[in-house]
């Protein structure tokens, strides 16, 4: 049996995701704020800049309050609380 990490390439998991973007942005939206929240010691601990890592959480709070999902926003600032306090750092 193939391995599950094997069944979509990373090739057309960026292709979903842009199609996404493009077609259903709150799709994508809810998508990004789950994949944040499922694994948010994975995403701190990534080798990414905390920079880039905070405007994409801001991205994220920006777009949750304008659509009024407050609870979305106060997860959000919870995981940048977490990287100023420095849990990104090994």
């Amino acid at each position: 049996m193939e391995d599950r990490k094997d069944l979509f390439g990373p090739e057309f998991i960026r292709s979903l995701l842009l199609m996404l973007e493009q077609t259903d942005y709150k799709q994508y939206m809810d998508l990004s704020y789950y994949v944040l929240m499922q694994s948010p010691s994975i995403i701190i601990q990534r080798a990414d800049p905390v920079e880039m890592k905070e405007k994409g959480i801001n991205t994220l709070i920006k777009y949750f309050e304008e659509n009024e999902e407050f609870e979305k926003c106060a997860n959000l600032q919870k995981l940048k609380l977490m990287l100023s306090l420095g849990d990104h750092k090994e």
